[in-house]
């Protein structure tokens, strides 16, 4: 399997570079070997060319390796119920959109945006690719939260190797592409947020088809199919999708000037931003989308030294210490590196303008920073790369044998270790306990405590979800059930109540059990 714009050999005997040399040099005009030029037929040549292939084959086998350990740990997830954790809460949305779709159809349930019974209002807020991919994998036998699962699965999954290619097109080497993409896998950032934040892949995907393009006068056409359907899919993703591309597409527009392949991909943004817009702004409308917008950006009452720290604890404990050690030098070394400089100035430029500017989705959401994982790959690759140019081949190989198995004790460390259950399975308690109980007969609320946004209470007992307080609890019926934390368990509530039934750190409670430990609350 060969890379978008080919193999480092094929980069250095076709165009007469030398690794480390800037974009510039591989733009279309600066490119030699032009269509109808002949291929070098020396024995020389055929050898170069044998090894690249054989190492592309190497490399991407380490490449589908490392994708099918992370697939491996993330399997036992597309079992679990959803429950109290941010995957559990952003796709019971997901969830809710598809059952009031597949119940109201496409116009009753507003273009699925319904999320009804969290809300009567409908949630358009970003790009419409995973509604719609939920639509697709909902005809699929059965039902269950597994149909809603599976694309944010298969576009995690994409992280791996579009990363691989964008490092590839950067014309990085195969050991420092591994090492790198290792590094990226062996994070708590990656390991527990890619499939939630799942335009990072695509974003990826899309970049590595503009590097290539850049670089090749007159681009196979399977390229430029593959760029604008990347183009078409990263514009439908997300809101990080659309900015990406717009530069991108500029990026691509410097080198090429106006052609058949600056059209076609062009285009296909354009399309998924048209699309995107349609269904956010028919569904949701303007006065919607700016409130939201305000609330991310100047929601918040937290002062500076506050959003510091808390990015901090974030940082600590979503990336490793030896990754936050690592990473600014090489964010250095690839900002010196003339062919991955743009790129990371402008993912670096991104990533600041997403967590600062969009400060209160920073501060409340541990996985807001997640594109730091962009150029945190790239840079990383730069940085190894130049390294392993610089030692002969035995201390490189041995380098990456040794970082190899370094990573995968990380990566381990993470995916079955302590990360993995408190991130992962303890929150889907949660969920296990309420689908193993059906609400109170007359039961017309959700009711918690200690529950932060319980969407996916609101999917599995179809009803919306409601604060218990000694307010509000005239207002339940005797067999009403209340789901709280018993590690959190509040004051109010007499330790005298029984727990009709707890699954980890997560219990039941029964309102006319709590009425009989207040009597003063029954009248």
């Amino acid at each position: 399997m060969t890379m978008p714009g080919s193999s480092t050999a094929d980069q250095t005997t076709n165009t007469g570079e030398q690794p480390g040399d800037g974009a510039d040099k591989h733009s279309p005009e600066r490119r030699t070997g032009q269509p109808g030029s002949r291929p070098d037929p020396s024995p020389a040549a055929d050898h170069t060319g044998a090894s690249a292939r054989r190492a592309d084959r190497w490399g991407w086998l380490g490449i589908a390796a490392i994708t099918a350990a992370v697939a491996a740990t993330w399997a036992p997830q597309l079992a679990l119920p959803l429950g109290d954790n941010h995957v559990g809460r952003i796709f019971a949305r997901h969830a809710l959109h598809l059952r009031n779709l597949q119940e109201k159809g496409l116009v009753g349930s507003s273009f699925s945006a319904d999320w009804s019974p969290y809300s009567n209002q409908a949630y358009a807020h970003h790009p419409p690719l995973v509604n719609m991919l939920d639509a697709t994998f909902g005809l699929l036998p059965g039902s269950g939260t597994y149909e809603v699962l599976i694309s944010p699965f298969l576009l995690g999954l994409l992280v791996v190797p579009a990363a691989a290619a964008l490092l590839r097109a950067f014309a990085i080497a195969w050991i420092p592409t591994l090492v790198a993409v290792g590094t990226m896998a062996a994070t708590g950032m990656f390991w527990l947020y890619s499939q939630l934040t799942f335009d990072m892949g695509l974003i990826l995907a899309l970049s590595a088809t503009i590097v290539a393009l850049r670089k090749r006068a007159d681009p196979p056409r399977w390229l430029v199919v593959c760029a604008c359907v990347t183009a078409l899919l990263t514009t439908l993703a997300s809101w990080p999708g659309i900015g990406f591309a717009a530069v991108l597409g500029l990026w691509l527009l410097a080198a090429r000037r106006l052609d058949r392949v600056t059209v076609a991909v062009g285009a296909s943004m354009v399309l998924g931003v048209l699309v995107s817009l349609a269904f956010i702004v028919g569904v949701s409308g303007l006065e919607d989308l700016t409130s939201q917008t305000e609330f991310r950006t100047a929601g918040g009452g937290f002062t500076a030294r506050q959003f510091l720290v808390r990015q901090r604890d974030y940082a600590t404990e979503l990336l490793p210490t030896w990754y936050l050690v690592i990473f600014p030098i090489a964010a250095v070394a690839g900002l010196f590196v003339r062919r991955t400089r743009f790129y990371l100035v402008v993912t670096l430029a991104f990533v600041g303008a997403w967590v600062i500017g969009l400060n209160n989705g920073s501060f409340i959401h541990d996985y807001w920073a997640y594109p730091v994982l962009i150029p945190g790959v790239v840079a990383m690759g730069v940085l190894f790369d130049l390294i392993v140019r610089r030692v002969p081949t035995w201390v490189s190989a041995s380098a990456g044998i040794a970082a190899g198995v370094g990573l995968s004790v990380a990566f381990g460390t993470i995916a079955l270790g302590s990360t993995a259950r408190d991130y992962v399975y303890e929150p889907a308690d949660a969920g296990r306990l309420i689908e193993a109980y059906a609400p109170g007969p007359q039961q017309q609320r959700a009711w918690v405590m200690n529950i932060s946004t319980p969407r996916w209470v609101a999917y599995y007992w179809d009803l919306p979800p409601a604060v218990m307080s000694p307010d509000v609890l005239s207002q339940a019926q005797p067999d009403d059930l209340i789901l709280f934390r018993t590690d959190l368990r509040q004051g109010w509530v007499p330790e005298s109540v029984p727990v009709v039934d707890a699954e980890g750190r997560y219990g039941l409670l029964r309102v006319a059990d709590i009425r009989a430990a207040l009597p003063a609350a029954a009248d």
